[in-house]
């Protein structure tokens, strides 16, 4: 038993030290630490589209949300689950032409080391597009009915 633990720290340190070892040479910070990226064409002007990100992000009970209208990013965590510590989840807002912008959605673990998710991430896009996609849908019944 003694020699199975004996060979178990070694191993840790020197895995531990070759994922910081690749973020470092690569230059991302982000390199294989598990994360899922999306995006997503929206209508409206640029500050609409913010603050719909931001009420999404609200709305799907992520914590800490907040926003940079300057860098158009918009910013939010997870808590804790069994699936992993917690994510950040970053969005940016790119405008484009005819009163379009498209949104960059990125949910990564907070843990550096953490190579696997186990799908947490693509949940939280997709708990992060259901509710941008009612506050859509609420614009467009509004619409309508006026």
């Amino acid at each position: 038993m003694d020699l199975f633990i004996g060979f178990q720290l070694p191993l840790l340190i020197i895995t531990i030290t070759v994922i910081f070892a690749i973020k470092h040479f690569t230059k991302d910070l982000d390199a294989l630490t598990a994360k899922y990226k999306a995006r997503k064409t929206l209508c409206g002007s640029v500050n609409d589209n913010m603050s719909k990100i931001t009420i999404a992000l609200k709305n799907a009970g992520f914590h800490k949300v907040g926003n940079d209208q300057e860098s158009l990013r918009a910013y939010a965590t997870t808590g804790f689950s069994f699936s992993s510590f917690s994510e950040y989840i970053e969005v940016k807002l790119s405008p484009q032409d005819n009163n379009t912008s498209i949104i960059y959605f990125k949910s990564i673990c907070s843990l550096p080391t953490q190579m696997l998710d186990w799908g947490k991430n693509r949940r939280n896009y997709k708990r992060f597009k259901k509710e941008l996609d009612k506050i859509d849908s609420r614009k467009i019944i509004l619409i309508i009915q006026e």
